[in-house]
Parts: structure tokens; sequence; C-alpha cells
């Protein structure tokens, strides 16, 4: 595990994104395995991490490319010469549009839709000598989020699909965030069970029109065991590479937490040590979202201490009973809370090796940046 007081976070001003590069490659390294053992493709979600120095760890892993959640994302990993890109998000802003066809007429890659619409904008704007864009149908499968949310749609849009030059249909995508974070195994199970039932309604309705979807795209980190039963031909897990704090509650059939270890946290400093009780760091709403638990792990803090935001740029740890509080300008480590929307709010990670030197890596396509 991390040492917060490591040499090479000395000259480091917090709060910073810390990656454990060491437990980062055991995660790619293990999610690997697990899909080769049951015979999936693994798309990683880019949103999750937002850099294209993991997006190739994962690519050598065994990757059959990568997932994104936006036309910057796969903009920025387009340019860094990543390959096997879904954008996994319909679009439906036309300078968007103009900006993803832009990318198609240059790169192999897939997009989905949800509208007819979508399909018209798309191939007024592609280059007709380009590449086909393959386009997948993304279906609602619960969460109320985009997405069909019906099989006639999907057979209208596949045809239409099949019937625009330029364009060529690649199958359905169902995404189960709803799923994903059920702390329960069995609730879990279930809800993964639904979702593939309602993927295969979509699949027979296309099989009945003679339309083949050669890909399945969807699942998760949390619903990934369970998905792989039948129906996905490829899993977008992406917070296995981290762990936060809000997948680490979660429960495995038999009992246990997930398979993987937590490898992102946030560097911070010990601000204000004058209460009784609690201390102040350097590393509030501004260095964390707080749309998830807060950190279950702190490093470099008496054990039974629990964190709380205290506004923009502070956190408030409460020690347990006879607990010691850090020394003033000392540094902990807190387990990010949700590691996505933590990870946008940094511009770089830095990535401890198994030797204790830190790097740089840079963090991609980030909202406002």
């Amino acid at each position: 595990m991390l040492d917060p007081n490591l040499p090479g976070f000395a000259d480091i001003q917090t709060p910073a994104l810390v990656l454990d590069a060491s437990a980062l490659q055991r995660n790619i390294t293990a999610m690997a395995a697990f899909a080769r053992a049951n015979g999936i493709a693994l798309r990683p979600h880019a949103k999750t991490h937002k850099s294209t120095r993991i997006a190739q760890l994962q690519i050598e892993a065994g990757a059959v490319g990568i997932s994104c959640a936006t036309v910057a994302e796969i903009e920025a990993f387009a340019e860094a010469g990543i390959t096997g890109l879904l954008l996994t998000t319909p679009v439906a802003d036309r300078p968007k549009l103009a900006r993803l066809a832009a990318v198609a007429d240059n790169s192999d890659i897939s997009i989905v839709v949800d509208h007819a619409d979508q399909i018209h904008v798309l191939h007024e704007l592609l280059d007709a000598g380009s590449r086909p864009l393959q386009v997948l149908i993304d279906i609602d499968v619960g969460q109320r989020r985009t997405g069909v949310v019906d099989t006639a749609s999907t057979l209208a849009l596949a045809q239409l699909i099949e019937a625009t030059p330029g364009m060529s249909f690649g199958g359905i995508q169902g995404f189960a965030g709803h799923v994903q974070h059920m702390i329960d195994a069995d609730e879990r199970k279930a809800g993964a069970a639904v979702v593939r039932g309602i993927l295969d309604d979509h699949l027979r309705v296309l099989a009945e029109a003679g339309i083949k979807a050669p890909i399945v795209t969807g699942s998760g980190t949390g619903a990934c065991a369970y998905d792989i039963a039948g129906t996905f031909t490829e899993l977008q897990v992406g917070s296995y590479v981290f762990m936060d704090a809000d997948y680490g509650r979660l429960q495995r059939e038999g009992g246990g937490a997930l398979p993987y270890e937590p490898s992102l946290f946030i560097l911070a400093t010990v601000t204000s040590v004058n209460r009784s009780g609690e201390f102040t760091v350097d590393a509030g709403v501004k260095a964390m979202a707080f749309n998830g638990p807060v950190p279950s792990l702190m490093l470099g803090v008496p054990e039974g201490s629990t964190y709380r935001f205290g506004g923009d740029e502070h956190g408030m740890i409460t020690l347990p009973e006879g607990g010691a509080a850090p020394k003033l300008g000392s540094r902990v480590l807190l387990l990010t809370t949700h590691c996505d929307p933590t990870v946008n709010l940094h511009a770089d990670y830095q990535v401890v090796g198994h030797n204790g030197s830190v790097e740089a890596w840079p963090v991609l396509a980030r909202y406002g940046a």
C-alpha cells in the first residue's frame, strides 16, 4: 500500500491525484484474464481514466478497443492512435456531430445512436469517400437515460442505418448504470438478468427481420461477473482499474469484495490541527466528487478515522477516541469517492512506480479544460 509521506511526494502541491501503478496493472491483468477465461471481449471505458497511457496498457493486455463517453475523448484517443474506439453516448449537438464526422473521416471508429435524426445529420456531414462508419443502436435497458425504448424503434433504426450510404450496422448497446452499483450480489445478479432479457428481445426482432447484430456491448465493473452468461459479446468495464469507495462497497456472491484493489487516491496535506478530536486537510469538493460515499480508506491517519466534506477547499477528518492527529503539514492519502468525476477535476496523475518513483501522466479531454 502507498505511503503518504513517500519522498517522491515532497514537492507535489496538494490536493493531487495519485495512482499506484502496480495496483493499476494488477487490476488490468486480472480483468483481462477474466475476459479471456470466459471468451468475451473487453472494450474498457475511458470515461473512468481519460488517459491514453492507461488505455494502451488495457489494449496491451488484450482489450479489443476503448469506449469513450464524449466527443472530446474520442478525438483525443484517436489522435493518440488508440484503435477500436466506440462513442457510447448518442450525440444531438450539431457542432459536436460535425467534430465526430471529422474524426470518422480519418479514423476507424464506431458510434451509437437512438434517433433517426442523428443518422440523417451525420450522413450530411460525413465525407462520402471515407470509410463506412459503424453505427450501433443504444437501447434503454432500464436506466431511463438514453436509448430506444421499444423493439420496433430498434428495427426501424437498424434498417435506416443499413440503407444509409457511408454507414454500416454494427449491433446494439445496453449499458445498465443503475445495476452496476447495487451493493447486494443477488440483487445485482437479478438486475443484470433483466437487462440481458431486454437486449435478447431486441436481438430477436432484428434476427426475425434478417438483420445480424455482430456486437452486443455494455455491462460494467459491477455486473460483468453475471454478463458473461450470454447476450453480451463485449464488456464496457471502467472503474475496475481504480476501485473507488463506491465500488468498494459491492459484494460478490458468497461474500467478500470485488476482486480488484484500490489504486487511485487523493494526496492531501494536513492544514489545521487546532480542534480536539479532528483535523483539516486541503481536499474538499474541488478535489473529489461528492456524488458517492466519502473515502472508505485513508492512509496516514489512525485506523477508525472518518472523513466529511468541509466545503470547496477543505475536508474534515474525525479521529477515533484516543487517536492522535497527524502533524501539521504531513500528508494523507484518501481513496477516491466516485472515480470518474474525480479524475475530471485534475490535470494529471502522479503515478507511483514499483520503486517509489513518481511520474506525471496527463488527464485528457476534461470538461471545461
